[in-house]
């Protein structure tokens, strides 16, 4: 029995941590002995709720007996235990309590992970808890930031190729491939040896001598998107657009 409900304990924390999208943030971030506790906890208040939930239905079953009891011209003279049959059931060698509880532990787990309407955010709730997550994170921040007011990013790689652009989305739960979607203005590296920059093509340029925006048909400055995966990336700030103008005409090569 006990092996039964560690069982389910662990399950229904996992699922939801899987499934809750912030939650799936949270589970995410943390590391080692921390995912365990973090799966554990949720778990555990699956369970208790479960075990509320069964001790509701054993008062409503001994309301039902006294009620019985009570009106024995309606259900009868004999005595009525309700809430001692329902104690002594077993199912399978298992108490009916615990069948019931762990049955109630994996309801509340798959309504609040699945079914519930907090588990389904739309465009708005899904950005309204990026933008609570995110402050507690610079990177994350900054990204949002970009995404939710159109500013500009300055992306350096590791390797000291520059990207400078637009946000378009970003992803932060899959593990290694988290990734950033930008759609580019301009692109160029940094000298190793002099650490200046060399503009290697201006995309904004082209966008205007071409008449591509966003929303442009056949062609659109998405089909031009660049996916930086953020392992790749060494740093990330604000770009201001004046200082993109100058740089293009300046240094572009393209």
């Amino acid at each position: 029995m006990g092996t039964a409900i560690f069982m389910v304990l662990m399950v229904c924390g996992y699922w939801y941590t899987s499934h809750d999208l912030s939650t799936r943030f949270k589970f995410k971030r943390s590391f080692g002995w921390d995912v365990y506790f973090l799966v554990a906890l949720y778990g555990c208040i699956f369970v208790l709720q479960g075990i509320l939930a069964t001790g509701i239905l054993w008062l409503v079953l001994l309301g039902g007996s006294l009620v019985s009891n009570a009106l024995p011209s309606l259900f009868g003279p004999e005595q009525h235990h309700y809430h001692m049959t329902f104690m002594n059931w077993s199912f399978l060698g298992i108490q009916a309590p615990v069948v019931i509880m762990l049955a109630f532990a994996v309801l509340f787990c798959l309504w609040r992970s699945n079914w519930s309407q907090s588990a389904r955010l739309d465009i708005h709730g899904r950005r309204e808890l990026y933008k609570h997550l995110s402050r507690a994170n610079g990177v994350e921040g900054l990204l949002y930031q970009c995404m939710e007011k159109g500013d500009l990013a300055w992306v350096t790689l590791k390797s000291q190729r520059i990207y400078i652009g637009m946000i378009h989305t970003a992803t932060f739960d899959s593990g290694e491939a988290n990734n950033i979607v930008l759609i580019p203005m301009l692109s160029g590296y940094r000298d190793a040896k002099t650490l200046d920059l060399h503009i290697e093509h201006n995309y904004s340029a082209w966008y205007a001598d071409k008449a591509i925006t966003l929303v442009s048909e056949p062609q659109s400055a998405l089909h031009f998107r660049k996916v930086i995966l953020l392992g790749q990336v060494e740093s990330l700030s604000l770009f201001d657009p004046a200082q993109v103008l100058a740089m293009g005409i300046n240094r572009s090569h393209s």
